[in-house]
């Protein structure tokens, strides 16, 4: 993570946004784009509250943590205490707000859906500025929303999210929504509302460990992890050192699947075979991963044409994943 900084830390996201843990703190999670535009991970924060001096604690330490390298560049949820924090330890840099944060936002603030059209455009449009301006006065004034409180600071605010004032600013594609959201849906995968503190710290590093897949694929391993939520526990079975996992959906309840998870070899086999077929592994592997407080996808359960590294390979393991399925 601390090479990932030093190379792309010059933006940085910070979502606070995550209660997934018994203790009900906020987990700050920093973020960043590398080099081939896929997520990286620098660092996670767990809070005691969400005041300014906790904030600029958590800021403070970052920095000095990361040989004092301060990003350019910050993408926030606009929440004011972290924005204070932001202005006092990193003044220099370029805040931002996240458009995927204020669109769910807006939805929850104005009712008006002629309103979140033209709000999104605004956003994300490179408009004149006297464009932006009439455009945005019209829109408020005909859908009589000029005494909501929300649209007034949304827009008092327009500098840190508007293109329109933020043209030249580098922000490594987190001026779009979608990388906010997959960050967001990605870790909440890996928490559980009862993790301790422990169990938090395992389930995050397997949250940075599983970040080895190259963009497309990355966004079909994440959506099995998502759909483990989905899943029902049938029962569990043991044979010998194998034990055999049931699972069910909520969306099927008569298919049931059945995973095979022996930690002596180690081995885990499905019986969607979704890992023979497609190189991926589903969903139930991931649901017996976390019953089983595996901190790692199993080498064996890495294909690595679907890598980052995989042209870093030497022939001799180029031909052994071509094996693969055979």
């Amino acid at each position: 993570m601390m090479a990932d900084y030093k190379l792309f830390g010059d933006v940085v996201a910070f979502d606070a946004t995550y209660r997934s843990n018994k203790y009900k703190k906020p987990l700050v999670v920093f973020s960043g784009s590398n080099h081939n535009k896929q997520t990286a991970i620098f660092g996670f924060a767990l809070l005691e509250d969400e005041e300014v001096r906790t904030y600029r604690w958590v800021l403070l330490n970052l920095v000095d943590i990361m040989d004092n390298k301060k990003p350019s560049v910050v993408v926030t949820d606009g929440d004011k205490a972290m924005r204070a924090a932001i202005d006092d330890v990193l003044p220099s840099a370029r805040h931002r707000l996240c458009g995927w944060h204020l669109e769910k936002n807006c939805v929850m603030q104005v009712k008006e859906p002629d309103f979140r059209k033209v709000f999104k455009k605004e956003m994300y449009a490179n408009l004149d500025v006297l464009v932006f301006e009439d455009h945005w006065t019209t829109t408020v004034q005909s859908l009589g929303l000029m005494n909501n409180s929300w649209v007034k600071s949304t827009y008092e605010l327009r500098h840190s999210w508007a293109t329109t004032y933020l043209q030249g600013t580098f922000c490594t594609g987190y001026r779009t929504t979608s990388r906010c959201e997959g960050i967001n849906a990605f870790v909440k995968g890996f928490l559980k509302s009862t993790n301790s503190l422990l169990e938090l710290v395992h389930s995050l590093d397997r949250v940075v460990k599983v970040i080895i897949y190259t963009g497309s694929v990355f966004k079909e391993v994440r959506k099995q992890i998502k759909a483990v939520g989905g899943l029902l526990f049938l029962g569990k079975d043991t044979i010998s050192t194998t034990s055999v996992y049931k699972f069910s959906s909520t969306a099927n309840r008569r298919s049931v699947r059945r995973v095979l998870y022996d930690p002596t070899e180690p081995k885990i086999e499905c019986d969607c075979h979704m890992w023979n077929s497609e190189g991926i592994p589903c969903t139930h592997i991931f649901s017996v991963m976390k019953y089983e407080g595996l901190e790692e996808i199993s080498p064996s359960l890495i294909l690595r044409r679907w890598c980052k590294d995989a042209k870093e390979w030497t022939p001799k393991e180029t031909e052994r994943e071509e094996t693969h399925g055979s």
